[in-house]
């Protein structure tokens, strides 16, 4: 699916979402334009693979003029831990990791992991953690 074909597919209600609160989504993020915050929004919501819920606001390029439309290309940074964190918790709805588990128990290395006490850049003091990392430190 390209962008230009992006259109709702399926009613809220026939996959579990509530219409009313889907519909709250263009008032949230265009209050987000209207103080600054962002040019331009699109948000969509998929269940089971459909979409469910499809809208767009604000500009995609501020000294033009031209509005955000369902087929705007947008770049995209820093996608490393969202993708991870997804990927994370999948595992954890498949029991296969717990968020309370220490890192160590996947990657033995942060077992002697040291943190920073006092110091300066140049010589700074660590200790031993006086807990151990947790998987969900890594996804906050």
């Amino acid at each position: 699916m390209t962008g230009s074909e992006l259109q709702v597919e399926v009613e809220a209600g026939e996959v579990g979402f509530e219409a009313a609160r889907l519909a709250r989504i263009p008032g949230h993020f265009d209050g987000y334009v209207e103080d600054g915050r962002l040019p331009g929004w699109l948000a969509l919501v998929t269940r089971f693979g459909r979409v469910v819920h499809l809208s767009c606001g604000g500009h995609r390029d501020l000294e033009a003029g031209r509005p955000v439309e369902t087929d705007t290309r947008w770049r995209i940074y820093s996608m490393t831990k969202p993708v991870t964190s997804v990927a994370a918790m999948m595992l954890y709805e498949e029991g296969r990791l717990q968020l309370t588990d220490p890192v160590a128990r996947y990657i033995p290395s942060f077992r002697e992991t040291r943190v920073y006490s006092k110091g300066s850049s140049l010589k700074p003091l660590t200790v031993p953690m006086a807990e151990p990392m947790r998987v969900w430190h890594l996804l906050t």
